[in-house]
């Protein structure tokens, strides 16, 4: 939630870089584009300060740093990491009055691995050129069970899934066109057949198959879903690229619906 706030802000200041448009904005309209900064900063303390007390820091810690009594500091914020305690506790809330569930959590927090997909691709192009998972490398170091090993140079699967079987083709050759592979029928019927037998709940059942171009070759993996039978789950390896992984990301989210 930290990261996403202040990537926000990181976006939203970005606007107000460029000049071309001025001549479009009325009266005052920077003015306003600024003042709305302001209140995604302090969106942004906030996140910040919930953050901070759920890793331990004292309130008298964090008073230190926006200049204020702890008490005074508590008073500001406890209500805020009340909310984000309560909203952890019961995502779902019932809204009896218009009888339908309520989702609590922001986007960030409900799909937190979709998030942080994005969140690594935005910093690589932002913030580093080498580090590919500069927002997941921290992600999960406090939960021993699910720590995971994020180095900075080499490349990650992104994962995703491909909701109808006949979309698979299309889906491959766009991916084959990204990295200028020349795909034909043949390297269609080959993963056709290989992906016959797969299952994606049995890492060791498979399929690989290689796109190889003159700049970049991937690894696309393939496996049907056990639970749909008729989306297939889909993993690539080998972009290290930001704009490759950016289309790449968007090639996921196209053929997922």
């Amino acid at each position: 939630m930290l990261s996403q706030a202040a990537a926000d802000l990181a976006r939203g200041a970005g606007t107000l870089v460029v000049t071309r448009n001025d001549a479009d904005t009325g009266p005052g309209g920077r003015v306003s584009e600024a003042r709305q900064l302001v209140e995604h900063a302090e969106e942004l303390v906030v996140r910040a300060v919930v953050f901070e007390r759920e890793r331990g820091a004292s309130w008298a810690d964090i008073a230190h740093y926006l200049d204020v009594t702890p008490q005074a500091a508590e008073a500001r914020y406890a209500p805020e990491l009340a909310r984000w305690r309560e909203a952890l506790a019961d995502p779902f809330p019932l809204d009896e009055a218009r009888g339908r569930y309520v989702r609590r959590l922001p986007p960030a927090a409900h799909a937190p691995d979709v998030t942080r997909r994005e969140l690594d691709l935005w910093a690589h192009f932002h913030v580093t050129i080498r580090d590919l998972y500069a927002v997941g490398a921290g992600l999960r170091m406090t939960d021993p069970a699910r720590r995971e090993t994020y180095p900075e140079t080499e490349p990650d699967e992104m994962t995703g899934a491909v909701c109808e079987e006949s979309r698979l083709r299309p889906f491959v050759e766009l991916l084959a066109d990204y990295v200028n592979h020349a795909f034909d029928d043949t390297d269609w019927e080959t993963i056709e057949i290989g992906l016959d037998p797969t299952d994606n709940e049995d890492p060791d059942a498979w399929y690989s198959y290689p796109l190889t171009g003159p700049a970049h070759s991937l690894e696309i993996r393939v496996a049907r879903d056990v639970e749909d039978g008729d989306m297939v789950s889909v993993a690539v390896k080998g972009a290290t690229a930001a704009d490759l992984r950016l289309r790449i990301d968007t090639l996921f989210a196209a053929f997922a619906r």
